[in-house]
């Protein structure tokens, strides 16, 4: 039985052709700035999928937080609080080698700029991680190539995509989002999922001659490699929480059988040594049939967040919110709660972003808009009101003392102190680098040098913002 027909038994496969038609079909956000809407969380029981789901308080009590929000590690990048882009331009940097279709995330690490690329994510083969230093003399380099080239495609010769890169504890990790044939038998012959580890200066191990093999296991020092997730389908994004490394998945349970019995949404715990990630948990819990995916992970107030997929489009949630009580550092089952704002759930999560005490949240519904909204309590989300015709946004970050926002077709500044949300720069090609249409992909924002980056969607290549030169004064 071919990879393809497993994933199509199990409904584990790419977007179908319907959800994607429905991706481009969303409609734009409206053609007129409307008033900021404030919507509340809600686990309360609406059907049985709540059920034992909502065992805590959602609001968290006022106190220290146990570490700080966010995902990645801390950077000084210059630019983040240098001076505030009135107008700017967009240029293209280049097409990195082994670019792929889309650039799906961008990191600054040890002076460099990290790239995530896929072609199409859970669909087709290509995972590939670049890196951007702009003071080399080939500023473009493959750091870590997984597209396996010359051996055998049926069942995915490749791997699927990388969507995220982080920077965590001083190394990067790169999920492996849709890994070769359901996974090399490294551990599991059922299933298995990786995570890539580089070492401390960014290099990743290879893959094994001749035959491009997985890489060793890293350490927890130095060392790089592949992470193993046995019993994993899909790995989508790793984040540390209290002191742990956690990665978001769709799996296969203790004890079930891989490709025939349940699936649902997983947390997988690194192991000290970082060989692998085991299974931790699932939600939602109890499962209540189907097939499902965690998603992007973020902290935000001492609770981790997950975006959330069901492939049936029927989940009354929209993320689900992990809180470990006092006096417990690992998460377990039933720690998990699922978390609705949309009006009818089953948002799929594009982007997290903390900062300065908020959570920024890009989300869209099928056939509905994609939405930024913001939280300060985890639990009242309010909608970010951008300008009119700017397309749907795809990435927040702060840069120049204020967040922007990428969207289809400008970069938009949220300004501070309740300033209205303004366009630095519009985009003008016909076609725009930055559309939308996967929803595991969505164009990036990156920092590096003082200089505010974008990946593209069409061809992998990079952009930049460059400042824009003042107006010449009048004669």
């Amino acid at each position: 039985m071919t990879r393809l027909a497993l994933l199509a038994s199990l409904a584990l496969g790419a977007l179908s052709a319907c959800e994607a038609s429905r991706l481009h079909e969303a409609p734009a956000p409206p053609s007129k700035p409307t008033a900021t809407a404030t919507a509340t969380s809600s686990g309360a029981a609406e059907n049985p999928l709540d059920a034992g789901t909502d065992a805590q308080p959602d609001a968290a009590p006022l106190r220290a937080q146990h570490e700080p929000d966010g995902n990645d590690d801390a950077t000084n990048e210059p630019g983040a609080s240098g001076p505030r882009l009135t107008s700017a331009t967009l240029t293209k940097v280049g097409v990195p080698p082994l670019g792929l279709t889309r650039i799906c995330d961008l990191r600054a690490f040890a002076g460099s700029l990290y790239a995530a690329h896929a072609n199409q994510p859970l669909g087709s083969d290509g995972a590939t991680i670049t890196r951007f230093t702009p003071d080399a003399a080939k500023p473009f380099a493959v750091a870590f190539d997984w597209n396996r080239i010359g051996e055998p495609t049926k069942g995915g010769g490749g791997g699927q995509g990388f969507l995220r890169v982080h920077a965590l504890g001083g190394r990067l990790f790169v999920p492996d989002a849709d890994p070769p044939y359901g996974g090399l038998g490294a551990v599991d012959w059922g299933t298995e999922g990786y995570v890539f580890v580089s070492d401390r200066e960014g290099v990743f191990a290879r893959a094994r001659y001749p035959h491009a093999g997985l890489p060793g296991r890293p350490d927890a020092n130095r060392k790089a490699g592949a992470s193993v997730l046995p019993r994993a389908y899909h790995v989508l994004d790793v984040a540390s929480y209290r002191g742990h490394l956690y990665a978001s998945t769709g799996s296969v349970p203790p004890n079930e059988r891989a490709w025939q019995g349940p699936a649902p949404g997983a947390l997988h715990m690194a192991t000290p040594d970082l060989s692998r990630f085991t299974y931790t948990l699932g939600f939602p819990s109890p499962y209540p049939g189907g097939v499902w995916r965690l998603t992007y992970l973020v902290r935000f107030r001492d609770s981790l967040y997950a975006g959330l997929q069901d492939f049936d489009g029927k989940s009354p949630f929209d993320y689900a919110r992990f809180t470990l009580p006092e006096g417990r550092d690992v998460l377990r089952e039933g720690d998990g709660v699922g978390k609705r704002v949309t009006d009818r759930g089953a948002a799929f999560t594009l982007r997290w972003y903390a900062d300065r005490g908020a959570l920024y949240w890009i989300a869209g519904t099928w056939g509905g808009p994609v939405t930024l909204r913001k939280t300060t309590d985890g639990d009242t989300w309010d909608t970010v009101d951008l300008p009119a015709d700017v397309g749907r946004p795809t990435d927040v970050v702060r840069f120049g003392g204020e967040l922007v926002v990428l969207t289809e077709r400008a970069l938009v500044g949220l300004g501070e102190g309740g300033e209205p949300a303004r366009i630095i720069a519009t985009i003008t090609d016909k076609k725009s680098p930055f559309a939308l249409d996967d929803a595991f992909c969505a164009a990036p924002l990156g920092v590096l040098g003082g200089v505010l980056y974008a990946g593209g969607q069409r061809g992998g290549a990079l952009y930049r913002f460059d400042p824009a030169a003042p107006p010449a004064p009048p004669p």
